[in-house]
C-alpha cells in the first residue's frame, strides 16, 4: 500500500480538497525536492546494500470558474539500489501525471464531481534489474515519496456528497479509474494491463471543546483483475483502511495532531502460473506532530512508526521515525527544509533478520497563506 502516491509531505497540508470554496484560495502550489536512503546492515542476506530514491515533486491547484478546480501532480525521480555484490542499478524519470477537473454543487448537501485523467508520462518499462529496485521502491515498509514511475496512465471519475450537522461534517464519496495496457519488461513484447480499481471512501469531522478536531476516514479498494495479453492473470485482494486522528491547540500559538491507522489487504490470487499469490497483509500507521512559531519561524517536529505484517512473515518490519521541519516565510512563500531519520528491522526470510537505517532530506516551498 502507497498512502501517498505521489509526493506528499506529512508537514503540509494537502492541496485543497474540491469540499472547499476555490474562491477561498485561487491558488495552491507546491514544488520542492527530496533525498531519502535505506541502509542494510545484513546486505548478503537482503541482496541489497543501500536503496536511495532523489525526487523533484510538483503539485498545483487552479480555479476554474466559482465553483470548478484544476489539479496537477507528477514527479521526476532518480531511484538508486546498491546490490550486495556492489553492482549499482538506476531508474530516473517522469512518473505519471495526475490531473483531476472537480465541480462543486454547493447546499444542504454538497455534490461533488471529478473527471480524473492519469497521463501515461511514466517511465513504466524497464529491464529485470531495473524492475528488482522498483519493487523494493514499491515497499510497503519503506515509505517512499514516489512508490513508483508509470503504470500506463489511465482514466475515471468521482462523485461524493457531503454534509454538515452542528459540528459534525459527514461525506461519502466513490471513484472509479480504469487503466490502460503497457509492456512492462524491456526487450519483451507482452503487454500487462492492471485491474481497474474501485474506491469507496467515508469520512467524519467532529469539533470538540477546546478547538480540537477529531477525524475518521474509512476506505475500501476493490480490483478487477489484471491481464496479461488479454488473460487473466492476478485478482488482487479487498484492501480496507481507517485512519483516526485528533488536532488540537498547543499553547496560544502552536497546534498539534495525533494519527493512527490499520491497512489490511486481502490474499491475492494467481489466476495463471506465471503469476504468484501474495499473501494477506497489514499495515499499522502511527504518529504525531507539532507546530510551534518562534523567533519568526515555526518549528515541526515530527514522530512516527510503521509495523508491517505479513501472512508468511516474509518482507515484515517495524519502521520508526524522527523528523524536524522549519518553516520559513521567504516574501511570498514558505520555505520548508526537514531532515527525519528512521531505523527499524526487516524480516527477509525465516531465521534471517537484518536492521535498517534510514536518513531524509527535504526542501518544499509553497505560496504563503
Amino acid at each position: 500500500m502507497r498512502l501517498a502516491p505521489f509526493f506528499l509531505l506529512s508537514l503540509l497540508l494537502p492541496l485543497p480538497a474540491l469540499t472547499q470554496t476555490p474562491g477561498q484560495s485561487p491558488f495552491q502550489a507546491r514544488v520542492g525536492a527530496a533525498f531519502e536512503t535505506y541502509q542494510f546492515a545484513e546486505e548478503e542476506a537482503v541482496g541489497i546494500r543501500s536503496l536511495s530514491l532523489f525526487s523533484v515533486p510538483v503539485a498545483a491547484a487552479f480555479p476554474l470558474g466559482a465553483q470548478g478546480t484544476v489539479e496537477i501532480r507528477s514527479a521526476l525521480a532518480r531511484g538508486s539500489m546498491e546490490t550486495s555484490a556492489g553492482e549499482t542499478v538506476e531508474v530516473s524519470g517522469l512518473t505519471d501525471t495526475e490531473v483531476r477537473v472537480g465541480f462543486r454543487i454547493p447546499g444542504a448537501v454538497t455534490i461533488q464531481l471529478q473527471a480524473i485523467g492519469v497521463l501515461p508520462t511514466g517511465n513504466a518499462t524497464h529491464t529485470e534489474e531495473e524492475a528488482v529496485l522498483a519493487g523494493a521502491v514499491a515497499s510497503d515498509l519503506l515509505p517512499f515519496r514516489v512508490s513508483n514511475w508509470g503504470a500506463g496512465g489511465g482514466g475515471g471519475g468521482l462523485v461524493g456528497v457531503s454534509r454538515g450537522f452542528g459540528a459534525t461534517a459527514v461525506g461519502v464519496s466513490a471513484s472509479y479509474l480504469a487503466g490502460r495496457a503497457f509492456e512492462p519488461l524491456s526487450g519483451e513484447s507482452f503487454a500487462y494491463r492492471p485491474g481497474d480499481h474501485l474506491r469507496i471512501r467515508g469520512a467524519l469531522d467532529h469539533d470538540v471543546e477546546g478547538g480540537g478536531r477529531v477525524t475518521v476516514s474509512l476506505t475500501l479498494d476493490r480490483f478487477s483483475d489484471d491481464l496479461l495479453d488479454e488473460a487473466n492473470l492476478y485478482r488482487a485482494g479487498n484492501r480496507i483502511q481507517t485512519v483516526a486522528s485528533y488536532s488540537f491547540r498547543q499553547g496560544r500559538t502552536g497546534s498539534g495532531v495525533l494519527y493512527g491507522g490499520v491497512f489490511h489487504r486481502s490474499q491475492g490470487t494467481a489466476l495463471l502460473e506465471a503469476a504468484p499469490s501474495i499473501p494477506s497483509q497489514q499495515l499499522l500507521l502511527a504518529g504525531g506532530g507539532l507546530r510551534r512559531p518562534t523567533g519568526g519561524v515555526t518549528l515541526v517536529p515530527t514522530v512516527d512508526v510503521r509495523v508491517h505484517r505479513t501472512e508468511d512473515g516474509v518482507g515484515q518490519g517495524w519502521l520508526p521515525g524522527v523528523g524536524l521541519g522549519v518553516e520559513i516565510p521567504a516574501g511570498g512563500w514558505v520555505v520548508v527544509p526537514t531532515a527525519r531519520g528512521r531505523y527499524g528491522r526487516i524480516l527477509v526470510r525465516e531465521g534471517s533478520e537484518s536492521a535498517i537505517t534510514g536518513f531524509e532530506l527535504s526542501l518544499i516551498a509553497r505560496p504563503r497563506r
